[in-house]
């Protein structure tokens, strides 16, 4: 296992200790450095034996005194150094499994690795760990980490995750409790399969881990269009979305007396396909699980509220317009409608449907570049329309199908700005704060 040194602070021990870009870091204190966790977990020591290859293959073997928290100061071109632990399940509704071909290849890797769960708050299953991982997890505290439960009950969620290993969710919520590490889990509801009794039943047992488990984030099943020889699941209906936030609502005032925190929360697409207004700020708590999609439109929302209170009167005529998905009208609709009380400035949403997917999705994030083509049909050449970074890879300016932002705004003739999907850098867009491409 080896780490590419891919830079250096400047000043810092790295720095005085002749160590160069390329160098591969090897051990530290004997120990194999396989990711960040590893590298910062055992560089802490106020005495550490540092063992790294230089370009020309010479192996060195540095000794080096300092404070218990001062850092090296290497750079590294990922978190991850040897190879990401992968999802071994069968899950019933895998979006993996249901992604139309001639994507980018990364987009087909099911990612299981508890590292990134605790890094970045990615949602893994616990079912391909080794004892080793275990170890590692305990003995380093790496919380909390993020869990799909799914239902607690061993048969339904062997069933649901494909895999025999899934028996043990109780065993392995048990074993995280007793080391103290939090958990942050998640429910992926699937009509007719894990709700109404057996959700009940999740919910409440889950509740009994607490404070351990910290949170139930409860999401729909999303189903695309490319589901040949899958199992048959059913999207969730707004008569069913509504009965579940009434029954949240109800599960929250009970967790709010015992745990002065509402524990357990619902996608906004349920509020979305239910018509019913997101709910305040104090529903989410800390927004803990703003990453599964809860609470984003609140976030949006209020932050947009505080910046009426700034918005112009009047402006320079402009006419712009906001590429989103379906699913985000009921979030952007008012605000748009607000934006079109400044005078001079007229503002549209471009919904778009998404036809590479098909099914029921309809996320923003999960927009293509030809669908996006396809809504515009050349009728917006010259003019300004805003599209959300959300839809692009992290890093870069590639969509889905691999169509760029470049390709885009050549195909289109749009004068195309990307904003980040705050509120703030939508207003900003809208107003001609950014009149560059880009920003």
């Amino acid at each position: 296992m080896s780490a590419p040194i891919i830079g250096i602070v400047p000043g810092s021990i790295a720095d005085e200790m002749a160590i160069e870009v390329g160098d591969i870091l090897l051990c530290i204190n004997g120990q194999e450095i396989q990711d960040i966790i590893d590298y910062q977990f055992y560089s802490h020591d106020d005495y550490i034996e540092l063992e790294l290859q230089k370009t020309d293959g010479e192996l060195w073997l540095l000794e080096i005194n300092k404070d218990w928290d001062e850092e090296l100061g290497l750079l590294f071109n990922d978190v991850i150094f040897d190879k990401m632990k992968t999802c071994q399940n069968r899950c019933l509704f895998c979006f993996v499994h249901q992604l139309p071909r001639g994507m980018r290849k990364t987009l087909y890797i099911k990612d299981d690795d508890y590292r990134y769960s605790f890094l970045y708050g990615n949602f893994i299953t616990l079912t391909n760990l080794k004892e080793e991982d275990w170890r590692k997890i305990i003995d380093m505290h790496l919380s909390p980490l993020y869990v799909s439960v799914h239902c607690m009950e061993p048969e339904l969620r062997v069933q649901i995750l494909g895999s025999k290993r899934a028996a043990s969710i109780r065993q392995d919520l048990k074993r995280l409790l007793d080391a103290g590490i939090e958990i942050h889990t998640q429910i992926v509801l699937c009509p007719g399969i894990n709700d109404g009794e057996i959700l009940k039943q999740s919910i409440e047992e889950l509740s009994s881990y607490y404070p351990s488990v910290q949170s139930v984030g409860i999401v729909p099943v999303g189903l695309t269009g490319h589901r040949l020889k899958l199992p048959q699941l059913q999207t969730i209906t707004p008569e069913q979305s509504l009965k579940y936030i009434e029954m949240i609502n109800d599960y929250q005032v009970e967790y709010r007396k015992r745990f002065q925190k509402g524990f357990v929360y619902l996608a906004d697409e349920f509020f979305i396909k239910a018509k019913v207004d997101f709910p305040a700020a104090e529903y989410y708590d800390d927004y803990c699980q703003i990453e599964n999609g809860i609470g984003l439109a609140r976030i949006f929302l209020d932050e947009f509220l505080e910046l009426e209170k700034s918005l112009p009167e009047q402006i320079k005529k402009r006419e712009v317009f906001i590429i989103t998905g379906v699913s985000a009208m009921m979030v952007l609709n008012p605000v748009v409608n607000r934006l079109n009380l400044i005078k001079g400035l007229t503002v549209h949403l471009l919904p778009v449907e998404n036809h590479y997917f098909g099914g029921n999705v309809s996320v923003t994030g999960l927009l293509t570049g030809k669908d996006i083509l396809q809504a515009m049909e050349n009728k917006y050449q010259g003019q300004r329309v805003i599209i959300p970074e959300v839809i692009f890879k992290e890093g870069d300016d590639i969509l889905l199908d691999n169509v760029s932002l470049e390709e885009l705004r050549q195909r289109s003739g749009a004068h195309i700005q990307t904003v980040n999907g705050s509120a703030r850098s939508l207003v900003k867009a809208v107003l001609g704060f950014f009149d560059t491409e880009g920003h």
